[in-house]
């Protein structure tokens, strides 16, 4: 990783943290905001390379000691802070804050990254709040969250915001075709799915994540037997968790594609662009209205396996609809079944 080099489409937060380092004006706290795989901790590590180079003033250079140490996570003036079961507890941020006010080991900068700060409890966020109302020398705290709402507004207030933009698709298929080999036409299929995502769009190009995609599009698009492969696809499925939210996406954008074909919208606008001809079939043998029904039905699936219900009932359920649109019915109370197991 070389710092700010390793982002892309993110020029004007660069910019200006570039402007702050080579200005001496470095904020205390910086609160970035952005959805997951927007790129906030690429972005901070990045910013602290910028900090700590050897060699260049206000960028990395990616291959001086300070840098390769940021990159390895092993530098001990720069301390990361993630949650610990899925919460950011007080005991984290009270070592977190005696680490913090010890002069750096290194007699320059100390800097403090604490990912997902919107997993703080209450009382992480109110010691972590006296940490930040007394700034100190050449010490910087850098906030990364989803939801800046959630978080305490007088933590807000103390530091200055940089929300991460949404990268166009085109720039990120570009990047997939460069750096990941991807055909054109799957890398701008990824790029849609990852909605302006970098982060999201490099962890969906993996192999699995590929062959997941190929199976939930073959299963909605198969000529004959769909509700046989829809009940495969179900039982994969729910031995493979970690792949599900994955292909609910898939399937959420081929239906939402399904409404912009029917509504006349071009191809250049939809999300699988590569499959335009079998989108104009399907959109024509539904109603928009059972489609939308139907996309609704698939994000009450997704809260539903949140909550723990019966996962191999639910994915049954919710695939086997979706096989057979034609024929469509809310099957939402099947999803209450079994909240307290997920096999």
């Amino acid at each position: 990783m070389r710092g700010f080099d390793s982002l892309i489409g993110q020029d004007a937060l660069v910019k200006r943290l570039r402007q702050a380092i080579e200005s001496g004006r470095v904020a205390h706290a910086y609160l970035i905001s952005g959805a997951p795989g927007s790129g906030k901790k690429t972005l901070a590590l990045g910013f602290a390379q910028a900090l700590f180079c050897q060699h260049q003033h206000g960028d990395a250079c990616g291959e001086c000691r300070n840098c390769r140490r940021i990159e390895s996570r092993n530098h001990p003036d720069v301390i990361i802070i993630e949650p610990e079961s899925d919460r950011i507890r007080i005991n984290q941020i009270r070592s977190f804050r005696d680490k913090f006010t010890l002069q750096a080991y290194e007699g320059g900068w100390k800097i403090g990254i604490i990912t997902d700060a919107d997993a703080m409890t209450e009382a992480a966020a109110n010691s972590l709040l006296k940490v930040l109302e007394e700034p100190s020398g050449q010490a910087v705290i850098m906030l990364l969250t989803t939801s800046s709402s959630v978080l305490l507004p007088t933590i807000v207030s103390r530091c200055q915001t940089i929300p991460m933009a949404r990268i166009p698709r085109i720039r990120i298929a570009s990047f997939l075709e460069t750096e990941h080999n991807l055909p054109s036409e799957t890398a701008i299929v990824i790029a849609g799915l990852a909605d302006g995502r970098l982060g999201q769009a490099i962890e969906m190009a993996s192999i699995d994540n590929l062959e997941w995609k190929e199976r939930v599009l073959a299963m909605v698009t198969c000529r004959e037997g769909r509700g046989l492969e829809a009940l495969r696809l179900a039982t994969a499925l729910s031995a493979e968790p970690e792949a599900i939210e994955f292909c609910l996406r898939v399937l959420t954008s081929w239906l939402r594609d399904m409404l912009l074909v029917s509504s006349g919208c071009p191809q250049a606008m939809i999300t699988h662009q590569d499959r335009y001809s079998e989108l104009i079939v399907e959109s024509k043998t539904c109603d928009e209205f059972v489609v939308s029904q139907a996309i609704i039905q698939v994000e009450d699936a997704r809260r539903a396996l949140q909550a723990n219900a019966n996962r191999r009932l639910t994915l049954d359920a919710l695939l086997y609809q979706m096989a057979d649109l034609t024929s469509f019915s809310p099957v939402s109370e099947v999803y209450k079944y079994g909240k307290s197991s997920r096999s």
